[in-house]
């Protein structure tokens, strides 16, 4: 379906019956991202976010950070109860800026995520790189693009994992995705790291080989220690995609029960040294 909201036609995926689930895909995916999640009784509401899927394609200033959470609030209208937030990578910082900014947001569940950079010149550096990149976008076009996107090492996948996956991202407008690095990029996204204490409660899951995100998960937790950290085994970057099986059952639980129902963080978490 379409749904209109503040001047964009978001293309908008709602699904099922239930307490309200808001999810938000990563870079190059699209809304319909809903189907790679357990069958549960809840409601999920599932955007293309701007730059992405059937969304429609604005200027680079209407896509930044601050215009993509206003959107995604007039979202939250769609049902008065509390809502979960579930967020992948650029879904997930998104979805982690409406939690710390909205209040009914009760609950949020980070995937492969981050608050963004902390220092103005490792955004200005990272800036430099999504220019760089949006431009390689827009001049070599969409598939030599997804070629080099499908070698970053962040991944952990099978051939047949990679050729759904390709198919998604061949998809995509060249244009929209390129504004999107641009826009909201990790160097574009204001760093929400001293807006961790607004957070409500908070889960982030990483995959067991991705050293890197692994290593913001628990400076995240060092920070704030009501964060929960959760390891999917044997998963990279894409743990929903690479380990489907075990990061459904780990959604269920934290969506349906939670801690108290008996899972546990699989992550040895402390300061950084």
């Amino acid at each position: 379906m379409i749904r209109r909201i503040r001047d964009v036609d978001y293309e908008l995926f709602d699904h099922g019956s239930g307490r309200p689930v808001l999810l938000l895909h990563g870079f190059t995916g699209r809304g319909d991202w809903f189907d790679r999640f357990p069958d549960l009784s809840v409601r999920l509401v599932s955007p293309s976010l701007l730059g992405h899927g059937g969304t429609s394609h604005r200027d680079v200033n209407r896509m930044r950070m601050s215009q993509q959470v206003r959107d995604l609030s007039n979202l939250l209208d769609l049902d008065d109860r509390p809502w979960t937030v579930i967020g992948y990578s650029l879904g997930g910082r998104i979805g982690m800026t409406l939690a710390a900014c909205d209040d009914r947001v009760e609950h949020f569940i980070g995937i492969s995520t981050t608050p963004g950079l902390e220092s103005a010149i490792e955004r200005r550096e990272r800036r430099a790189q999504d220019a760089e990149l949006a431009a390689f976008l827009e001049q070599r076009g969409i598939e030599a693009f997804v070629d080099r996107w499908e070698r970053l090492p962040l991944w952990h996948q099978t051939d047949e994992m990679r050729a759904t996956l390709r198919l998604e991202r061949l998809a995509q407008r060249p244009e929209a995705l390129a504004d999107s690095l641009r826009a909201i990029g990790s160097g574009s996204m204001p760093s929400i790291w001293p807006m961790l204490d607004r957070l409500p409660r908070t889960d982030l899951i990483v995959g067991g080989r991705d050293v890197k995100f692994k290593a913001i998960a628990r400076r995240m937790q060092a920070r704030q220690p009501h964060i929960q950290l959760y390891e999917i085994p044997d998963a990279g970057h894409a743990p929903h995609i690479e380990n489907a099986q075990q990061f459904g059952t780990m959604i269920e639980k934290l969506i349906l029960g939670g801690n108290e129902n008996g899972i546990s963080s699989k992550l040895d978490i402390g300061p950084n040294v």
